[in-house]
């Protein structure tokens, strides 16, 4: 073992804060102490040793002195050096991000503290869940040469009848081997010689697919969670005011002295579209690479590092399901056709009869076998998915007649859906001719940048101009019929307002509905909501409103513009502005808070935990808003009685009651000579008391 790095990358920025806000090159000892000190609430003792430690890592330099804290002459400077010295390993512990005395991997650049196997290990064990050796796929007749290919990039359908007659196909060698690799990896023990990763790829069963197909789902994985994350991860989530001499320039220098490996969304986007990973795992490793540069560069206690842990989750939600059945997850992606769940896949699910609490037997699929349970998604409808017990799943064979089935639109539907589901399962024309008649209407993001990178600057122009105000006469017509109408439902979006909301809260939604599908056991449906209801509704709304071209007139609500108005409309705009940054400001600490209590919740095994625990944290909560409030009392009775005391103190002017400078007698005092005179001609020379040269006081009566 050997250390690497003796400073932590937070303290080391924290140094670096302390000399580059001093804008000055060099520093003293002093004021980078009392800099961390104020930043983080440390004793002298710890903030000196995390300077000697930066100056170990030579990410800071010694100017003059003798570098010890009682020598006054002591300065620091920051390194100029543009990248650090490279020798194919980590600097930081890959489990918890820190430095200190680490243990290289045996097959890769990674490190790692021995004290932190047992984290690796929870990450380990947290990736082979995605494998979940599926009972279901051993039961059901596997058919690797009768693969269709639907995807919107592909022709390719495989004819059904050359695969049954035995011609050969480069999916998969045989199914000897490839039980025995399962096998093996499903009997492999982790090795603490390896890094977390390297365990991984050693445990990966993969998905029986070609790199092009799986690089090409892999998109799909990217799109759903690159909006946890800020497009640099060098920024944060959060839009707050930058001090000046952090610059992007700045921030670009810090990373490549603390990253070793710069990995972002970016990145990974680019080796997917070069078609670079041959293993579903190295795609993890990647992301894994991305919460390690997140946990860098922001910190363990960063609202960035708990949403790359939520990027996590989603990354290994996603990857359990395609390997489940690669098929469905590309159905459920693609959606060339409303009816996408018609299609068939590789590997035929079972079709049954499933009971779900509260509702008939139902047409569904088994898409996953556990020990007591069916994981089975619905026809009809939004395609539902639940678990269910056994004894509430019956072979589709069974006549719905015994069932005791209610006719309804909806179970007509669904039924009308089974039997288009068996058509396209049995013949490949029909599943052709389907395909050809249907578009995708959803695509990976790296394709839309490719198409609006081959538009020209004049039709962008054009097609801007017409979109905008065609979308803001759709806005001022919608909002105005809605202001005459309230109806029940799903409240009413235009497509800007969704254009903004819609990636991250659909993918949140999904992933979330996805979760709840495998670790419920109760009897609720889980939507699924794929948004198809939401475009189609702003499709028909977009139709109905009778404004998708045609001239605009000023007599429709549309005032001419001057430069009064443009400015006028600038200065709100600059409010608006101003008000969304306050408030974001605002709402920041509540939702760290809720950020943190999430995580937490996230490891309680059971439900009567989760309630303890969020009932105690919320006391908490409510103790600290308390004791803040008291506090802020406290210190306004102690700001007022000094006002009041110092007000006690002084001398008021008695003719105008501003503060007095000319003492005229025992109670009398004056501001200027102007309210003297004004005063003394009015009343005061009667009483005055002042006493004359002689010793008299001067007394009118």
């Amino acid at each position: 073992m050997s250390t690497r790095r003796y400073a932590d990358p937070v303290n080391v920025k924290r140094i670096w804060d302390s000399i580059r806000s001093s804008k000055q090159i060099q520093v003293d000892y002093i004021r980078i102490i009392k800099y961390i000190q104020n930043d983080e609430e440390c004793s002298p003792t710890h903030a000196e040793l995390y300077v000697k430690q930066c100056l170990k890592d030579k990410l800071i330099l010694l100017c003059k002195g003798t570098g010890k804290l009682s020598d006054p002459q002591t300065t620091f400077r920051i390194t100029n050096q543009e990248l650090p010295d490279f020798d194919d390993i980590d600097w930081y512990c890959f489990e918890c991000h820190r430095a200190g005395e680490v243990k290289r991997c045996e097959k890769c650049h990674r490190v790692y503290h021995p004290h932190c196997v047992l984290k690796a290990r929870r990450r380990y064990d947290a990736y082979r869940k995605t494998n979940n050796y599926n009972l279901y796929k051993s039961k059901t007749k596997t058919a690797p040469e009768t693969s269709i290919n639907i995807s919107s990039d592909s022709d390719e359908v495989f004819n059904i009848e050359e695969a049954a007659a035995g011609k050969p196909t480069d999916r998969v060698t045989s199914s000897a081997d490839r039980q025995k690799q399962m096998t093996d990896k499903e009997n492999y023990v982790y090795n603490e010689e390896l890094c977390s990763v390297c365990n991984i790829k050693n445990v990966d069963t993969g998905c029986d697919l070609e790199t092009t197909e799986m690089n090409y789902l892999l998109k799909f994985v990217l799109d759903r969670i690159r909006s946890w994350l800020p497009n640099t991860l060098t920024h944060t989530m959060a839009q707050e005011d930058r001090p000046d001499w952090l610059t992007d320039a700045e921030l670009t220098w810090r990373a490549n002295q603390l990253f070793f490996e710069h990995k972002d969304m970016s990145v990974i986007e680019v080796n997917l579209n070069n078609e670079t990973y041959t293993l579903l795992a190295e795609f993890v490793a990647d992301v894994y690479t991305v919460q390690h540069n997140v946990a860098i560069f922001h910190g363990l206690e960063s609202q960035e590092y708990g949403a790359s842990e939520l990027m996590l989750r989603d990354t290994l939600h996603d990857l359990t399901e395609l390997k489940n059945c690669a098929d469905c997850y590309k159905h459920s992606n693609e959606k060339i056709n409303q009816r996408w769940f018609c299609l068939p896949c590789r590997n035929p699910h079972d079709l049954v009869w499933a009971k779900q609490k509260g509702y008939p037997y139902w047409p569904a699929k088994i898409l996953r076998e556990c020990d007591k349970h069916f994981d089975v998604r619905f026809f009809g409808g939004k395609y539902e998915r639940a678990m269910l017990m056994k004894n509430y799943v019956k072979p589709i064979s069974v006549p719905k007649e015994t069932l005791q089935i209610k006719a309804s639109a909806a179970f007509t539907k669904s039924l009308e859906e089974l039997e288009f589901h068996k058509l396209l399962l049995n013949s490949a024309e029909e599943l052709e001719k389907f395909k050809a008649s249907s578009k995708p209407t959803r695509k990976t993001l790296s394709k839309q940048r490719n198409s609006l990178l081959n538009v020209s600057p004049e039709n962008l122009k054009k097609t801007g101009k017409k979109k905008q105000a065609q979308d803001d006469s759709f806005q001022e017509t919608a909002s105005s019929r809605l202001k005459g109408k309230k109806k029940r439902g799903r409240p009413f979006r235009t497509s800007r307002e969704k254009a903004s909301v819609s990636p991250e809260k659909r993918a949140r939604t999904s992933n979330e509905a996805g979760e709840e599908g495998e670790s419920s056991i109760s009897g609720n449906i889980i939507d699924i909501s794929d948004g198809d209801d939401d475009e189609e509704h702003s499709e028909y709304s977009f139709r109905e409103s009778g404004f998708g071209n045609g001239p605009y007139l000023l007599e429709d609500g549309f005032e001419p513009v001057s430069s009064s108005t443009e400015n006028f409309r600038n200065q709100e705009a600059v409010g608006s502005t101003n008000i969304e940054n306050v408030m974001q400001r605002l709402d920041q600490p509540y939702c760290d808070a809720v950020e943190k209590m999430r995580r937490v919740l996230e490891t309680l095994p059971d439900k009567k935990s989760i309630i303890k625990q969020a009932m105690s944290s919320m006391q908490l909560e409510m103790d600290k808003i308390t004791n803040a409030h008291n506090d802020t009392l406290k210190r306004l009775f102690e700001s007022h009685n000094n006002q009041i005391s110092e007000t006690k103190k002084k001398q008021w002017c008695y003719n105008c009651e501003q503060d007095a400078i000319y003492h005229c007698c025992w109670n009398t005092a004056y501001c200027s000579q102007l309210c003297q005179q004004q005063h003394w001609q009015a009343e005061h020379k009667k009483v005055c008391r002042r006493k004359r040269p002689d010793g008299k006081e001067l007394v009118f009566v």
